[in-house]
Formats: C-alpha cells, sequence, structure tokens
C-alpha cells in the first residue's frame, strides 16, 4: 500500500452469523442461546482481544458485587445470635472465595482463557452460593428454626441476574445457570417447608413467575449487550478502514501528480490545495523562463 510494487489487499465485508457448534439446529433453544460470531476466524480472534478489557471490568464489577452481598449477609448473620445456621459457614467462606478471585483477575496481563476460567469459578461459586441460600428446614436437628419459603429469593435472583449482565460467560451457560438456580430452590421450597399445601403452591406459583421474569429480563439484556459490542467493533473497524483508504488515495494522487509535473510545481500544487478553497484553482502554475534550450 506504501509502493508501487506491493499489491493492495483491501479490507473484507464481513458480518455477524449464529454459532453452529454450541447448540442443536433444531432445538428450541437455538435462537437465543447460540451466539453471534464473526464470518472471518481472524476478526473474531481480533474482537475477542479487543473485548478482553471490557470483560475483565465486567467480571470486576460482578466480584465487587459478590463481594458486598457476601460480606453484608456474613456480617448480618454474626449480629443475629449465638445459633449454628448455615448461613454463618456459607457467607464468610463465599465473602473470602470472591475476594481471592476479585483479585486474581485484577492482574494487569491476563489472558482470555485465564480470564474464562476465573469466570467458570465465579460462576460455580455463584450456584453453591444460591443453593446454600436455599430454604432448608434443619430444625428437626435443632441446628436452625423453620425456615420461610421467601427465604434467599432476592439472592438468587441477583445472582441470576448479574450472572447475565456483568459475567462474560456463553448465553446457553447463563441460562443453564439461572434454570439450575432456580429449580433449585422451587425444590427445596416444596421438600423443605411444613406450610399448608394450598398456600405453599401459592408460593411456589409466585416464586417461579419472579424467576421466570429474571430469566428472560438477563437474557434480553445480555443480547443486546452483545449485539451492541460487536456493533462498536465494526464501526471502530470501518473508521480505520476509510482512514486508511484515504490515506492510500492521497498517495496515489501524489505519485500521480509527481510523474505529470516537475517536483517544484507538483510541491507548490500541493501547498496550495492545503488552503481554504476559495483559493484552490485562481492561480496559473506558468513561469517564463530565459535562455532555456
Amino acid at each position: 500500500m506504501n509502493g508501487s510494487d506491493m499489491e493492495e489487499i483491501p479490507f473484507q465485508k464481513v458480518k455477524t452469523r449464529r454459532k453452529k457448534g454450541h447448540c442443536p439446529l433444531r432445538s428450541p433453544l437455538h435462537d437465543i442461546a447460540c451466539e453471534d460470531e464473526f464470518d472471518c476466524k481472524e476478526l473474531e480472534s481480533l474482537f475477542q482481544n479487543y473485548n478482553l478489557k471490557l470483560e475483565q471490568t465486567s467480571t470486576l464489577k460482578a466480584l465487587a458485587v459478590l463481594i458486598i452481598m457476601t460480606s453484608t449477609l456474613a456480617l448480618v448473620e454474626l449480629m443475629s445470635g449465638p445459633s449454628l445456621t448455615i448461613s454463618k459457614g456459607s457467607h464468610p467462606v463465599h465473602c473470602i472465595i470472591f475476594v481471592s478471585l476479585f483479585i486474581v483477575t485484577n492482574v494487569k496481563y491476563l489472558q482470555v482463557t485465564q480470564l474464562q476460567q476465573i469466570v467458570k469459578l465465579t460462576l460455580l461459586f455463584s450456584f453453591t452460593f444460591s443453593f446454600l441460600c436455599c430454604p432448608f428446614s434443619l430444625g428437626a436437628y435443632g441446628l436452625e428454626p423453620p425456615t420461610s419459603s421467601e427465604k434467599g429469593m432476592w439472592q438468587l435472583m441477583l445472582m441470576t441476574f448479574v450472572a447475565y449482565s456483568l459475567l462474560p460467560v456463553r448465553t446457553l451457560l447463563a441460562i443453564v445457570f439461572g434454570i439450575m438456580v432456580s429449580v433449585s430452590h422451587i425444590i427445596v421450597t416444596a421438600t423443605s417447608i411444613t406450610a399448608k399445601r394450598q398456600r405453599l403452591w401459592r408460593t411456589l406459583v409466585a416464586n417461579a413467575v419472579l424467576f421466570a421474569s429474571v430469566n428472560l429480563s438477563g437474557v434480553f439484556v445480555r443480547i443486546l449487550t452483545e449485539r451492541t459490542q460487536r456493533k462498536a467493533f465494526l464501526q471502530a473497524r470501518n473508521c480505520i478502514e476509510e482512514r486508511l483508504r484515504l490515506e492510500d488515495e492521497n498517495e496515489k494522487q501524489e505519485r500521480l501528480l509527481m510523474s505529470l509535473l516537475p517536483r517544484n510545481v507538483a510541491m507548490e500544487m500541493k501547498e496550495d490545495f492545503l488552503k481554504p478553497p476559495e483559493r484552490i484553482f485562481h492561480k496559473i502554475y506558468i513561469q517564463r523562463h530565459d535562455n532555456v534550450r
């Protein structure tokens, strides 16, 4: 592009498409669970490297939310009383784990594979935290008093939405996480709570509606975020493409001008082109030369 002997390699026109290898073609989740990718593999790899810093920042935000929640719950449980509960042992341990993952994620030179492993560990411990927040009935064993069916609802809903909106995992994995968290809470509530059957079914239906709402909201936010990031990346790429094309055209025009006119006249015309538009084409580049043969 900088010399006459070099071949010009134009930018390829690319577009996004659905990944075919992450879920079956005839699956009902194909339209929402399969992520987008670019047709060009090199461009997809470039997008992943470009998106690494954004994903690292998003993971740090998710871990910060989890640290604040677990530390607050641990403090509240410790101040509640001397009785032994699952929460008193679960919340401090998960808080330490999330703090450790936060420190590891905050490394300056972090690779894509390393970040993916950290995100998967965060998702795994988020599920264990959510599962231990379910209303287990251990009153018969003298560990803690009977619990209500609403226990752990806001923790599980917050965990589900954080997994969708902040953790950079695949959409299908986030959907599986949300479904497992919801089903776990409903099963534990149905088997542990001792209440009237009619009242319990109403509570279970209400909880199911809330879980379905937060999962649908998370999927919607995730799809919009993914498409917005890819659109912004393509716009930045197109701006770089246009700039390189303009530079290439300017070099071609300059070489053409140098080949047609003497160098001093060509340089004078080039300087005049940089002046305001009203001064262009009002100068005659003809000079009188004496004693020339």
